[in-house]
């Protein structure tokens, strides 16, 4: 037997500011727009947790953790394509090995949904203000997961991007099609990455950084430094450590729209105690330490190529 609890509240936050802001452009040689700092508004959720659980905002998987604790702070503006009405969806499930939610774990996480800005040296964010609380219902009895859903209405983000807007919805029920496809431009990018061609991971990931970079904010100065980074990624730790794709599943997210290749629940992997369920198949072993390439992708409308829109 299957249990949902389905909360849904609708919430306004955030100032009308129209003509606020252009799309921004953001190539190697960018120019982006500058936004003073106390406008560079990040939505965020809040994590105090002590059970896994997966969140998604807009459809859209934002983080599943599947330990056992877990404290952060989810950014939201990767699947915010700009202002308007935005889900949240919570799904909260059972440690590893158990079968129900522990009731005094699940008492004692929670989950906000907050507002921060970044500091006035322009490094890290600060807290802002919290915009509302996401309630988890009462549990009296332990369940084998728990679900709820919020809808946040946004209107003061200074960005604007077409993201997955106009993008090929693809259908669940063409999934061994579908899987072919997904899998061999996979295939094609786990090769780039094993040679370590870093040019073309660039070129494959430039409409992410061109989107990515404009909702982050990022400034013009570290745009160098963060691609001599991501360079050195590609020809120094992911040339000849790729590991062969392999244990996944397709998921469709953002209502079709957007397509992942996410690894399977394991209880070791590559050596370590260690559960890898949602990670990308993309994943290299550098110095005895393993990581992944997040990616998630699409495809525009008129094109029969995928693209790679967000980690």
């Amino acid at each position: 037997m299957r249990y949902l609890i389905f909360y849904s509240i609708i919430l306004v936050v955030g100032c009308n500011k129209k003509n606020e802001n252009k799309k921004m452009q953001t190539a190697e040689n960018l120019k982006l727009k500058e936004i003073a700092l106390d406008k560079q508004f990040t939505y965020a959720i809040s994590v105090t947790t002590y059970i896994p659980y997966e969140l998604y905002i807009n459809d859209i998987a934002a983080e599943k953790d599947y330990d056992s604790g877990s404290n952060a702070a989810i950014e939201m503006n990767p699947y915010l394509l700009g202002n308007g009405t935005h889900t949240i969806r919570l799904r909260l499930l059972p440690q590893m090995g158990k079968e129900t939610i522990d009731v005094e774990s699940y008492e004692m996480s929670h989950f906000e949904l907050v507002k921060v800005i970044k500091n006035q040296n322009g490094k890290g964010l600060k807290y802002d203000e919290e915009v509302m609380k996401l309630p988890l219902p009462p549990m009296t009895t332990p369940l084998p997961f728990i679900e709820m859903k919020w809808e946040v209405e946004i209107d003061d983000l200074p960005y604007q991007l077409e993201g997955w807007s106009k993008s090929k919805a693809f259908k669940k029920e063409d999934s061994l099609v579908i899987m072919k496809q997904v899998v061999a431009y996979y295939e094609e990018l786990r090769n780039i990455l094993n040679i370590g061609d870093d040019k073309e991971w660039l070129e494959r990931t430039k409409k992410r950084r061109e989107e990515t970079w404009s909702l982050m904010y990022k400034q013009k100065d570290k745009i160098k430094e963060t691609l001599k980074k991501l360079k050195k990624t590609v020809t120094d730790e992911c040339r000849n450590n790729m590991l062969p794709l392999e244990d996944y599943d397709l998921f469709f997210y953002a209502e079709g729209k957007i397509l992942s290749l996410e690894r399977r629940k394991t209880e070791e992997f590559e050596g370590y105690d260690a559960n890898i369920k949602g990670w990308s198949p993309l994943i290299y072993n550098d110095d005895g330490g393993v990581y992944d390439m997040g990616i998630k992708i699409h495809m525009p409308l008129g094109s029969d190529t995928f693209e790679i829109i967000r980690k």
